[in-house]
């Protein structure tokens, strides 16, 4: 099997839209921290969650992507140093959750 079981954590980052370019760009920017990563476009709920325009305000959610990378702990927190010091507001939320496993299947 090829599989690790110290594969490190899961970092994810939610962002509105308009930060989504420079953000992956970022990300781009760091083969080393960020080898490959997914992103995803979703809708963000809640009491916590800024409308933008009215269309937002009437459909009850707003546009933003989700960026999901496995890798060591202490790349996720280089790159939260790297994403603090370029995207420094509270619109980008993030959470890091250990990886159990990973791998490729062949």
């Amino acid at each position: 099997m090829n599989c690790t079981t110290d594969a490190g954590v899961v970092l994810t980052l939610v962002m509105p839209i308009e930060v989504e370019d420079a953000l992956l760009e970022t990300l781009l920017e760091y083969p080393e921290l960020a080898p490959g990563f997914t992103a995803h476009r979703v809708e963000g709920m809640g009491q916590r969650v800024t409308f933008i325009g009215t269309a937002e305000h009437v459909r009850g959610s707003a546009a933003h992507c989700r960026v999901q990378l496995v890798i060591p702990h202490r790349d996720a927190e280089r790159l939260l140093d790297i994403l603090r010091g370029r995207f420094s507001t509270s619109r980008v939320f993030f959470w890091m959750v250990p990886t159990l496993a990973s791998g490729r299947l062949a």
